[in-house]
Parts: structure tokens; C-alpha cells; sequence
């Protein structure tokens, strides 16, 4: 069907979700767009979910917000913007941002934000919105405070019901036309996961929960060893000058791996210094200077695939499934004994890393060992790897 929406006939859709769909049907104008629950299950704490489609420059998608009283602004997610090349622009002024301990965003204050995108809720609720673009990796949009309090939406618990009644819906994104919509607000009471797994692959809901990639892995045959050259001097680099905005990222980077056991203090007599380089969206990426510890390692030549012997494997192929994992090299511990040799230093104090760091010269070949030998079996079959790459 070439991902067609069986009612309207355009992309990125399904009939279920179209926002044509009952288009021009009689109703009473005045009455609220009300939007029924889908499913309830106990055990766990309520998330509230809106299936929503965004549009821009003739182009549709839909995606699925969390609706967010905690939150302090609508939020989209960066994988999402970058896959779909929805325009961005910059910030006037950057965005600070705390997390629930009161800490500021590891990846630093938020410069970017989207143009005005059009925002499609059931067939009756239409708006226009900016979204801040953050990394969100549960849900790929979030709808914060400002827009509950703008909106004033009625949310009851006992029936299920999210009701849009306010003046202002009334007046500014309800169309003329609009009734009672079923299966769109999700009242999931399950764990967070499986609000974005799809049903065929819950016997897999451990393998995408997020507490393993944020704990410490366990000690493998593939653990990162570091071997230096004989009589090798220990190289103990300087402490590089951090600009304020720098410096408050290291520290929430710092605490962030202290508490998944990624990282611990030090007394090495090693110490690589620590700096910042400026990611695509503004962000700011952690980079230990690795360089004089790289000159004195032993190689390891484990080979990296061609890449264009690995682009001809796709040839014949008519549907891919990528993954990128999670973590990556953060999911390779490195060799028990070894951990000395990857301290860094900052203004902050001395640590060690626990898990494989980037910048090492041998993590690269590490790695792909370690995925080959997992996916051996399915290698040049239905599976190619390059790194942390799946396809």
C-alpha cells in the first residue's frame, strides 16, 4: 500500500489517525471536542498520550505526544527533526532547563527550536506551535504546562475523557465541525516502554528498557583492555580552560556517570584533560583528550567493514530496519585492572572510567569485534554492522 492512509489516499498516516477522516460531518459546533482513553491496565502510574499529526510544507507525519504538567515548554525530539528534516531556526536567547533533581540539561542549554508546524488533534482540534528540540527518547513530542494552562483541557479519571472546552480551543483550534473521537488520549497505566513498542514485539519489552542501558554493564570475554608499550612514560595531560556554560554541563556529566557507576574517583597517575566540542544542535559533547595515552597503546587491528562493500551487501533488499544502540560503547566495560589508565581530570576532581569511553584508539575495533561475534549467525544474511550502526 506504499504507507497510504486507506481513507484519504496521503502518507504518513493511517485511516485510524486521519485527519480528514469525518471531516464536514453534521455535529453540534458547539459542543467540545472530547477524546476517549484507549486502554487501562494497573500497576504503575498513569502517562497520558495523544496521537497527533504535524505538518509542514506540504509534508505530514504522525507522531505520539506525551502530554507533560511537569514539563516546562513543548518539546520535540532531535531524532525526529533530523529524520524528517522538519526546519528549525535558533533560539533568541538559549533555554535552560532543569531535570527533576533541579539539574541543569547534560547537553546544555536548548538553541534550537522548530519553525511554526501545524498540529492536528482528532479531526477537530487544529493549531500552530513551536516545539523547543531537546532529546526526548521515550516520546518524540512532548506537551508541557504552557500549553495545558493556553488549552485548559478536562481530564476525567473515571470515564477516561479528555475534553477540550476552554475559550480559548473554542475560539482558536476547534473547527466548525468536530464529535466525540474514540481511541485517541492512551490513559497507559504500564511501564513506559511499552507505550512505544509495538504490540508484535512485547516478548522483547526487556531489551528496549532503558534501565540496561543505564546501569553498568556485566564483565564480558569483549572488556577493553589497554596495554601500553614497555617502559612507556604515563601521560598526564592539562586541565583545559572551560567557558561557564562548559563547565556546568562537566558537572552534570560528572554526577550523571557517577550515579550509573559509568565513572569513579581516581588516585591514577595517569590523567587525560577534558573539553567540549559543539554538537549539531547547539549541544555541547564531553571529549577526553585520549592522544598521548593513544601513542603508547598496543594496537589492536581488529578490521572496520568497507563501508562499500557493506553498501553493495544492500543490494536487493526492498525493506530495512535500522538500529543505532543505545549507548554504545557504554554498553563494553573496560578490563578489570585497566580502569587506571582512562582517568581524566577536571576542576571537578579525578575519575576513572568504568565503561569504554570514545577517543580510545582501540574501542572502535573493540566494539565491532564485540557485535560480530553477537550477530555472527546473521552476518551478510540479513544483517550488516558497522560499529553501532544495525542495518
Amino acid at each position: 500500500m506504499h504507507n497510504l492512509c486507506l481513507y484519504c489516499g496521503r502518507p504518513h498516516h493511517t485511516a485510524r489517525y486521519c485527519p480528514e477522516k469525518n471531516r464536514g460531518r453534521a455535529g453540534n459546533p458547539n459542543s467540545p471536542l472530547r477524546l476517549l482513553h484507549l486502554s487501562t491496565s494497573s500497576g504503575c502510574s498513569p502517562l497520558l498520550t495523544l496521537p497527533l499529526v504535524l505538518q509542514w510544507g506540504g509534508r505530514m507525519l504522525l507522531q505520539t505526544a506525551m502530554v507533560d504538567s511537569g514539563a516546562s515548554g513543548n518539546f520535540l525530539d532531535k531524532a525526529v527533526v533530523d529524520a524528517f528534516c522538519i526546519p528549525i531556526t535558533n533560539k533568541p536567547f538559549p533555554l535552560h532547563i532543569q531535570v527533576v533533581d533541579g539539574s541543569s540539561l547534560p547537553s546544555g542549554p536548548v538553541t534550537t527550536e522548530t519553525e511554526p508546524l501545524q498540529v492536528t488533534i482528532g479531526p477537530g482540534h487544529k493549531e500552530t506551535l513551536r516545539f523547543d528540540i531537546v532529546t526526548t527518547p521515550l516520546f518524540p513530542i512532548i506537551l508541557g504546562l504552557p500549553w495545558l494552562r493556553q488549552h485548559d483541557p478536562q481530564v476525567s479519571w473515571s470515564s477516561g475523557t479528555f475534553t477540550f472546552s476552554s475559550s480559548y480551543c473554542t475560539q482558536n483550534c476547534l473547527q466548525k465541525h468536530h464529535h466525540v473521537l474514540n481511541t485517541v488520549l492512551d490513559i497507559h497505566m504500564t511501564p513506559q516502554y511499552h507505550t512505544v513498542l509495538p504490540n508484535e514485539y512485547s516478548s522483547f519489552a526487556d531489551v528496549f528498557d532503558e534501565k540496561g542501558v543505564e546501569s553498568l554493564p556485566p564483565r564480558r570475554p569483549y572488556d577493553c583492555p589497554i596495554e601500553l608499550i614497555p617502559g612507556a612514560t604515563i601521560p598526564y595531560g592539562r586541565l583545559y580552560p572551560l567557558s561557564e556554560p562548559e563547565l556546568k554541563v562537566l558537572k552534570g556529566y560528572i554526577q550523571e556517570n557517577l550515579d550509573k557507576g559509568f565513572i569513579r574517583h581516581s588516585t591514577s597517575p595517569a590523567g587525560a584533560g577534558i573539553f567540549f566540542v559543539e554538537k549539531k544542535d547547539g549541544g555541547l559533547r564531553p571529549c577526553v583528550d585520549y592522544r598521548e595515552l593513544n601513542l603508547i597503546t598496543i594496537k589492536n587491528r581488529y578490521p572496520l567493514p568497507l563501508i562499500p562493500e557493506l553498501i553493495e551487501r544492500l543490494q536487493g533488499a526492498t525493506v530495512y530496519t535500522k538500529i543505532d544502540l543505545k549507548g554504545a560503547y557504554n554498553l563494553v566495560r573496560i578490563r578489570r585492572g585497566d580502569e587506571w589508565k582512562t582517568a581524566f581530570r577536571s576542576r571537578y576532581g579525578h575519575f576513572e572510567y568504568m565503561v569504554m569511553p570514545f577517543g580510545l584508539c582501540n574501542a572502535p575495533g573493540t566494539f565491532q569485534h564485540f557485535l560480530n561475534d553477537v550477530f555472527r549467525d546473521l552476518l551478510d544474511q540479513y544483517v550488516v554492522i558497522y560499529l553501532d550502526d544495525i542495518l
